[in-house]
C-alpha cells in the first residue's frame, strides 16, 4: 500500500512539474489604474488572441501556456504599454507606476533582461532619429536575440515610409535562428515584391467582413471619395483618430465622400466594444487576422494610425493625413467633383432645367 502510495505522489509531482515547465506567469504591482482590466495580447501572429487580466490595487497575476518565446504586450487603462517576453516555464515580475514617464520594471528571463537594457538607453531620448540610430546598433550587437526583432519592428518597420533597404540590411545582421522566424520570413516576402504604392496609384478592388460578418468590397463605393482608415482597439492613437472623423462625416456626407474603416483586431468582442464606445456610425470591417488581414498587406500597411484617400477611380490621393489637413483635402476634390458635373452640363440641358422650374 505504501508503495502504491509512493508511485501515486511520484506521478503527481511529475504532472505538477509538467504544468509548471510549459506555464508563462506574470505578476504585476504597477500602482493604482483608472480602472481594473489590463489587456495582454500578442506582438505578432504566434500569439494573435487578446486576453483580460484583471487587478486589484494595480496587482495581478497572469498565466499562459506558450511553446517558445513569445513578445507580449501589456496594455494598461491610460493606454500605457510594456512589451515583453513570455516563455514556457518562465516566471517575470513587472513593478513601477504607469502614469510615470518611462518604463515600469520587468524582471525575468534574458530576452526581458536585455530589453531593459535597451530602456535603460533610450528612456531619456527624444528625438526619433536618435532612438533609430540606438536601436540600430543595439540590433547589430545582438543577432541572436528576439529583442532585435521588436526593435526592428517598432523603430524601422512600423512607420509610414519604411526604409527597405534598412530593413533589408538589419535583416542580413541576424542570425540564421532569427531570419527564420515567421515575422521575418513574412517580412521579407513583402519586401521581395514590393512594388511601392504611390500618389495616383491605382488601388484594386479588396473585401473585408463587416460588423454583420457581411462582405464590403472597396469596389461598392461607386462615384465616391472614399476614406479608408486602419486601426485597433488596443491603439490608443488609432482611436484617437477614428473619433475625429465623426464631425468629418457629418460635415461631407452630401458630397459624395464616405469612410471605411478596418480594424487590425484578432478578438471580436474587444473590437465591438472599442466601435460602441467610439460612437463611429460608418462601415466598420475585420477579418480578425492582425497583421496578415489580406487588405492591410496588399495595401503595405506598416504602422498604425494608418490612411488613405480614393477618388471615385480608386486611385490613390493622398496617404496619411488628418485633422486640418484632411479637411481641407476632402472640401478641395468634392468641390472638383461638383465644379465637374456643372462643366458637363450643356446649355440645352440647362434650358429644360429652367423650363421644369417654371
Amino acid at each position: 500500500m505504501r508503495r502504491l502510495f509512493s508511485i501515486l505522489m511520484v506521478l503527481l509531482c511529475l504532472c505538477s512539474c509538467k504544468d509548471k515547465a510549459t506555464v508563462f506567469v506574470l505578476e504585476g504591482n504597477v500602482g493604482r489604474l483608472t480602472h481594473d482590466t489590463i489587456y495582454i495580447y500578442g506582438a505578432d501572429a504566434l500569439y494573435e488572441h487578446i486576453d483580460t487580466v484583471v487587478a486589484a490595487d494595480g496587482i495581478f497575476r497572469y498565466t499562459a501556456e506558450v511553446d517558445t518565446v513569445t513578445p507580449l504586450w501589456v496594455l494598461f487603462p491610460n493606454n500605457h504599454r510594456e512589451m515583453l517576453f513570455a516563455d514556457k516555464g518562465l516566471e517575470v515580475t513587472m513593478q513601477g507606476d504607469t502614469a510615470s514617464t518611462g518604463h515600469v520594471r520587468i524582471v525575468g528571463g534574458e530576452q526581458n533582461a536585455l530589453l531593459q537594457e535597451f530602456h535603460l538607453l533610450t528612456d531619456s531620448i527624444n528625438d526619433t532619429k536618435a532612438l533609430a540610430a540606438v536601436a540600430d546598433s543595439f540590433i547589430r550587437a545582438n543577432p541572436y536575440s528576439e529583442v532585435s526583432i521588436h526593435l526592428l519592428r517598432e523603430y524601422f518597420v512600423n512607420l509610414p515610409h519604411p526604409d527597405q533597404t534598412k530593413i533589408k540590411t538589419l535583416i542580413g545582421t541576424m542570425s540564421g535562428n532569427l531570419q527564420d522566424n515567421n515575422y521575418i520570413q513574412q517580412l521579407q516576402r513583402m519586401l521581395n515584391s514590393y512594388k511601392p504604392l504611390t500618389k495616383n496609384s491605382s488601388v484594386g478592388s479588396y473585401s473585408v467582413r463587416d460588423m454583420e460578418g457581411k462582405i464590403v468590397s472597396t469596389s461598392e463605393y461607386k462615384d465616391t471619395y472614399l476614406l479608408i482608415t486602419f486601426w485597433a482597439s488596443w491603439d490608443k492613437e488609432s482611436r484617437q483618430r477614428q473619433r475625429e472623423l465623426i464631425a468629418l462625416k457629418e460635415k461631407y456626407k452630401k458630397h459624395n465622400f464616405d469612410i471605411l474603416s478596418i480594424s487590425l483586431d484578432t478578438d471580436r468582442e474587444a473590437w465591438l466594444q472599442a466601435v460602441g464606445e467610439d460612437s463611429v456610425t460608418w462601415r466598420q470591417a475585420c477579418d480578425f487576422d492582425g497583421w496578415s488581414t489580406g487588405i492591410v498587406e496588399r495595401m503595405q500597411i506598416t504602422h498604425l494610425p494608418a490612411n488613405m484617400l480614393l477618388n471615385p477611380s480608386r486611385r490613390i490621393q493622398a496617404f496619411d493625413i488628418y485633422g486640418e489637413v484632411l479637411d481641407k483635402k476632402i472640401g478641395e476634390l468634392t468641390e472638383e467633383k461638383r465644379n465637374d458635373k456643372k462643366e458637363k452640363k450643356t446649355p440645352a440641358t440647362i434650358r429644360r432645367m429652367k423650363n421644369v422650374q417654371h
